[in-house]
């Protein structure tokens, strides 16, 4: 039966090569593409076996015959088969026609569909290799071999071809072969020219090739083993190996990365090897050139390993480490160096804690934002709370919680108290030198080099009754002296030409009498940029001149007298520390009398007798030292330590004193027994009997720290700032608070500076610690 032709039609539609058969597969009709595919007219292949033309005219290999012809044979209906025929491509499918008992073979061109999936299918290879290699590279141990490494992956790209590996020493300027692959089939040769210490070897690195490595390209070699070796090795030996190796085209991959150069690699291509995979060739080259860098890196790191810790330990940047509940769990030890605030103490607590309270909904919302941006960093100041004040920090928080190896936010931070005071006072220098300015009465004006106005204050405007802002443009000499020209003797125009500050006296046509400066300002080179003059009435004080001698005859007259009041003060002070010393003493000694004779409440009275005459001569004494370091030299001298504390020991028998000795020398004079005579002395008067004192040393930063810390009733926090200037400014009773006021005249006369802490921190009913540094002689 004839095929209708609208049937023909919508199979010539499909576009597909396509056999219509009847139920025996004899085929009915066939459409173009068929007649092209096959090679067969339609009228030719009418009644012909379908099977047989499909086989015999389509798909001559065996293989792919036998798969179409499995499917044709079952006569199922289903199942679809994609076939290689010649250049192209087909998904071959057999449906049967229910209504008539026809097939339908149809031949689908999926060439390009299997050429984008065969695309996919590489792509996802390289990528699979691509990221095994990352993956590996990333996790090699220091330790690890990584040129070996690399040279394995490219090998695995570049099968059949011989790879080297190189290390680059940029500043030796060497190139030095680290790993080979594919060379063992030439080991024999290649050992007889060099000898088996292969990587032993060094090849110049020429500064101009080191600038093409930069680039990063990976580029053919047309002068074959020769230009590899950079010219180093001669031309019959490289010649005789790539005949024996039957080398085809070689190629250079440099490692650069970042403007630095870290080796090079070269795959040696041979006839009868695999091909390079250069699409994966080119993105593995920036995998290898990061491994080496991180290898480098993480070398100098072990190298700079010590001076890291010690920077972490020492340095004055402090680093957490916060989890994602904002919870401490790393604290490095330079934090102590802050506030003595020891970094175990932080771990375990809330990071709020440590912030005032003000600051806390800035800190929160910075977080919260922060939070939402893995990776990212922001920089912020807050007040940190510490045990002894308040300090403002500076610090740069960066979201690592999906980092596996910190899953936290990590905070850099460093302590810029000083600085935000130092800023605070520069800015309030500049707010009070534009009010000086403006407030002297002296005239101040600067000028441009041309003598233009800059800038003047409000009294060199005013004295020609001018505001400044009117002044500024104008010539100088145009609108002092409405001159057309510069004045003859003015020391701005003297300034100018000389590079140097110039001074002159003018006397106005009223009679007034002006000093006038003239100062050159010049930038770091040197460059004049501008000039200063300062202007200043001495009418009144060339007047006082007048009267100078008889000032100075009062001066004179007074000095003497001031000499004699002195010698009198002396005398004064001599009795008191001397003779009434002695009337004192002689008084004590009948108060221990009366104490040893009298009972009762009469015997009290003697007592409190007794202590006031020791509080009397204790004051005495103390007025007398503080004489002495007055009267004394300034010159310091080396000290030793351990025999001025062990001295005062003896001076506390029967105390629980606990001293392990100290075997430094410090800066200081004869009275550094005072020190620790008046803070034992001080622990024994509060502490009580049962006081346990314990003096430490320890050498810090070039100083020595002395403690000496009691068990006694402590120094409470409001008082520790103040308790070595309580006699100053809280005018207690006489002789009260001389002797830490003493303390600290002392420690700041050696250098160094006083303190009081709690024994145990936070804890100021078990005892105090005075802790001072002195400075410590180099042995």
């Amino acid at each position: 039966m004839e095929v209708r032709p609208e049937i023909l039609q919508i199979l010539e539609a499909m576009g597909d090569a396509v056999i219509l058969a009847d139920s025996g597969m004899n085929v009915r009709a066939i459409t173009p593409s068929m007649e092209r595919l096959a090679g067969i007219s339609a009228g030719d292949a009418r009644g012909a076996d379908a099977v047989r033309i499909v086989a015999d005219r389509i798909l001559p290999d065996a293989d792919q015959r036998e798969r179409v012809l499995a499917l044709l044979c079952t006569h199922t209906g289903s199942g679809e088969v994609t076939v290689r025929a010649g250049e192209r491509w087909y998904a071959v499918s057999s449906r049967r026609v229910e209504e008539t008992g026809d097939w339908i073979v149809r031949f689908r061109d999926v060439t390009r569909r299997e050429a984008a999936e065969g695309e996919v299918r590489r792509r996802s290879a390289d990528l699979a290799f691509l990221a095994r290699a990352a993956t590996q590279l990333a996790a090699m141990p220091p330790e690890a071999d990584v040129f070996s490494a690399i040279g394995a992956y490219l090998h695995e790209l570049a099968p059949g071809s011989v790879v080297i590996v190189s290390a680059a020493d940029i500043q030796a300027g060497t190139l030095s072969p680290r790993a080979f692959f594919g060379i063992e089939p030439f080991l024999p040769d290649i050992i007889e020219v060099f000898g088996e210490g292969l990587t032993g070897i060094s090849v110049g690195l020429p500064p101009h090739i080191r600038e093409i490595m930069l680039s990063g390209e990976i580029e053919e070699v047309k002068g074959g083993l020769q230009e590899i070796a950079l010219g180093q090795i001669s031309h019959e030996v490289c010649r005789k190996f790539e005949a024996i190796a039957g080398f085809g085209p070689m190629y250079c991959i440099p490692f650069a990365w970042k403007g630095e150069v870290f080796g090079t690699a070269v795959i040696l291509t041979r006839l009868e090897g695999g091909e390079v995979n250069f699409r994966a060739v080119e993105v593995f080259r920036n995998l290898a050139s990061i491994a080496l860098q991180r290898h480098r890196a993480e070398t100098e790191l072990r190298e700079s390993e010590k001076t890291f810790r010690t920077l972490i330990e020492k340095g004055s940047e402090f680093i957490l480490i916060i989890d994602e509940e904002l919870t401490i769990r790393f604290a490095s030890p330079s934090i102590e160096q802050i506030d003595g605030f020891p970094s175990e103490r932080l771990v375990g607590r809330h990071a709020y804690d440590m912030i005032q309270p003000e600051d806390l909904p800035q800190v929160k919302e910075m977080v919260s934002a922060l939070a939402r941006r893995p990776g990212e960093s922001m920089q912020f100041e807050v007040r940190f709370r510490g045990p002894r004040g308040m300090h403002m920090i500076e610090a740069i928080v960066t979201n690592l919680i999906g980092d596996p190896h910190i899953r936290g936010f990590v905070v850099n931070a460093w302590d810029i108290t000083e600085r935000k005071r130092t800023e605070d006072a520069l800015r309030r220098a500049e707010r009070e030198k534009a009010l000086i300015l403006d407030s002297t009465v002296e005239m101040f004006a600067y000028y441009g080099t041309d003598l233009k106005v800059l800038w003047v204050n409000r009294a060199a405007a005013a004295f020609i009754g001018r505001e400044p802002a009117d002044l500024v443009g104008h010539q100088c000499y145009e609108i002092w002296h409405n001159r057309t020209g510069v004045c003859d003797i003015c020391p701005v125009v003297l300034a100018r030409e000389t590079r140097q500050p110039r001074e002159a006296e003018i006397t106005t046509p009223d009679g007034r009498v002006f000093f006038l400066r003239g100062y050159p300002v010049t930038d770091e080179s040197g460059e004049l940029t501008g000039l200063i003059e300062f202007a200043q009435d001495i009418t009144e004080r060339k007047r006082a001149e007048e009267g100078l001698q008889r000032r100075t005859e009062d001066l004179l007259r007074l000095q003497n007298e001031l000499e004699v009041s002195n010698r009198e003060a002396n005398l004064y002070l001599d009795i008191l520390t001397h003779d009434i010393r002695n009337t004192e003493n002689v008084s004590n000694l009948y108060a221990e009398l009366l104490v040893d004779m009298l009972d009762g409440e009469a015997g009290r009275y003697a007592e409190n007798l007794q202590r006031s005459i020791q509080k009397s001569i204790e004051i005495l004494g103390t007025v007398s030292t503080i004489r002495r370091i007055h009267q004394a030299s300034r010159e310091l001298k080396p000290m030793d330590l351990d025999m001025a504390v062990s001295r005062v020991i003896e001076n506390f028998p029967g105390r629980a004193i606990h001293y392990t000795g100290a075997h430094y020398r410090v800066r200081a004079d004869d009275l550094l027994p005072v020190i620790f005579n008046n803070l034992i002395g001080n622990a024994v008067k509060f502490g009580g009997p049962d006081v346990e004192i314990t003096v430490r040393v320890e050498k810090q930063n070039g100083e020595v720290l002395v403690t000496v810390e009691d068990t006694g009733p402590g120094v409470p926090d409001t008082e520790k700032n103040e308790i070595f200037r309580r006699y100053e400014k809280k005018k207690r009773g006489v002789g009260e608070g001389l002797g830490l006021y003493l303390v600290q005249i002392l420690v700041e006369r050696y250098g160094g500076r006083v303190w009081a802490e709690d024994r145990v921190a936070g804890h100021p009913e078990k005892g105090a610690a005075f802790r001072f540094t002195l400075k410590k002689v180099a042995e």
